[in-house]
């Protein structure tokens, strides 16, 4: 019998099941006693408790500080990411952090390895969550992860708490099965074989504690266009924009719980009452999937305002993380859309606000980006479409998608932009080095103002083009302007440390 039938045989289904249900059991009680789960941490005064007191930051262990195999053994066998999820409640180790002087502190957090330990960090998995506000736990950005990416055993690094604020984490560890070739490991006897997990989480209190209050992710992003001009540039145009540029930057950011990537800073941004703010704009890193533009009466209209995608966006099934119908075809056809695990969450919500965002269009798709960008922002229409939609969630521009080319060695970035976009498909050096770029079709906001039902998008072959907003295969890719007094609170911008975002 091979490996995988080994695996698949009865005896061990019917164990790995069992073992399933009785999680799945105690799941269900924990969830029972959910509402007093905030106050658990901090009225919990068992014997386990190891409190570890590092200036005016108090760090208790609920758990104890150990994460070993010896203990809570079923743990770790073999599972995937869903079963770990599965088992979090019963699997992980609860620990908090408070700051209890007069100054705000900053903090880290690292988790090593014992003597004893003999686990291979390639086959082992951490996930790390963050109670929020309302005390319920939320996945930290990046996790889960396996211990051989994570620096030095680096959990976060420099994260910031207030004073008389208290934080609660929890951890877990588990072996990521995929990785896992031993045979005695794939049947169910994980905790009878050599990998001992025998870790212990350590934290260090920052020596640089001030009353300095947290930077606005505005600021943030401006300090890092200061020091590192390579990555992010100002774009040229009247407002001054400040642009994340290349094949792939450091502008990836955590938020609804997924990865998404900031365009850049954007100045003059309207917030829907005439007020002009700084705001960050960021879109999602994966598309939420292919879907008409608007498909109206027969073909459609042009007209973001009234665009059923926009609908599904802003009030709908996306907004509102459930399931429903999106446009899809001629004639108002729809196809059924589940958002129910990628929508936006309420914490999500709460970073965006309205902006004003400018539905101005061009006749021709050879134009330069600094010519759409002008054309974005004016009101040449098609006849009687709006100029101006507010609202929260758009989509790109097509400006956003040339600005972000740094160009190559045959053409560079400032060769890139006197071409217009509809011939960068000629230019590999224009396209292949813009990190909006993808081999896939994707909308912009943007209209064609000789054509009713005519919209412009990034084509999957390096250029700018349009097509019939009716038409079903292209890519729909959220974008937003986050609210003014969202600050970064940790992560480097890199795909595996990306910005945390908080309010």
């Amino acid at each position: 019998m091979n490996q995988k039938e080994s695996k698949l045989s009865f005896k061990n289904i019917f164990q790995r099941e069992t073992k399933l249900a009785t999680y799945i059991i105690a799941c269900c009680t924990i969830l029972v006693l959910g509402i007093s789960y905030a106050i658990f941490f901090q009225v919990n005064q068992n014997s386990n408790n190891q409190v570890v007191e590092a200036g005016d930051l108090t760090f208790t262990y609920v758990d104890g500080n150990q994460i070993t195999s010896s203990n809570k053994s079923a743990c770790f066998e073999p599972m995937s990411d869903d079963e770990a999820g599965l088992y979090f409640n019963d699997c992980s180790y609860q620990f908090s952090v408070q700051n209890t002087g007069s100054l705000m502190g900053s903090y880290s957090l690292n988790l090593t390895a014992n003597s004893g330990n003999t686990a291979p960090a390639s086959q082992i998995k951490v996930i790390l969550k963050k109670q929020n506000a309302s005390g319920v736990l939320e996945t930290v950005s990046g996790y889960p992860k396996t211990l051989s990416s994570i620096s030095n055993g680096s959990l976060l690094t420099n994260a910031q708490i207030n004073t008389g604020e208290s934080i609660v984490y929890s951890i877990q560890l588990y072996v990521d099965e995929s990785t896992v070739t031993d045979p005695n490991v794939n049947n169910g006897t994980a905790y009878n074989i050599d990998y001992v997990i025998n870790g212990s989480a350590t934290v260090h209190e920052s020596q640089d504690i001030s009353t300095e209050v947290p930077k606005t992710a505005v600021d943030t992003i401006k300090e890092i266009a200061a020091s590192n001009s390579e990555q992010i540039v100002d774009d040229g145009t009247a407002d001054h924009n400040l642009r994340y540029i290349g094949a792939n930057p450091n502008n990836y950011v955590w938020f609804n719980n997924e990865l998404w990537r900031i365009i850049g800073v954007f100045n003059n941004i309207d917030n829907g009452t005439g007020t002009k703010e700084t705001r960050l704009k960021i879109i999602r890193s994966e598309p939420i999937g292919n879907y008409s533009w608007d498909n109206k009466g027969d073909n459609g209209e042009n007209d973001w305002s009234t665009s059923p995608l926009q609908h599904v966006l802003n009030s709908g099934a996306y907004w509102n993380r459930t399931s429903g119908e999106c446009p899809y075809g001629q004639n108002g056809a729809t196809t059924p859309c589940d958002f129910s695990s990628i929508g936006l969450t309420e914490t999500a919500k709460a970073m965006i606000s309205n902006a004003v965002w400018n539905l101005g269009g061009l006749s021709s798709d050879y134009n330069l980006v600094s010519t759409f960008y002008i054309a974005e922002r004016g009101d040449t229409v098609y006849s009687g479409k709006p100029t101006e939609w507010i609202g929260q969630i758009g989509l790109m521009y097509p400006s956003d998608y040339g600005y972000a080319t740094n160009g190559g060695n045959t053409n560079n970035r400032e060769t890139c932009l006197l071409y217009a976009l509809h011939v960068w498909v000629n230019y590999n050096d224009c396209y292949s080095n813009d990190w909006l770029y993808t081999s896939s079709h994707q909308w912009t906001i943007t209209p064609r103002t000789d054509g009713a039902n005519i919209v412009f998008n990034a084509d999957g072959y390096g250029y700018v083009n349009t097509h019939h907003v009716y038409y079903t295969y292209l890519n729909v890719v959220p974008t937003l302007y986050l609210s003014s007094n969202v600050k970064i609170s940790g992560g480097d911008g890199s795909e595996n440390s990306p910005f945390e975002l908080s309010l």
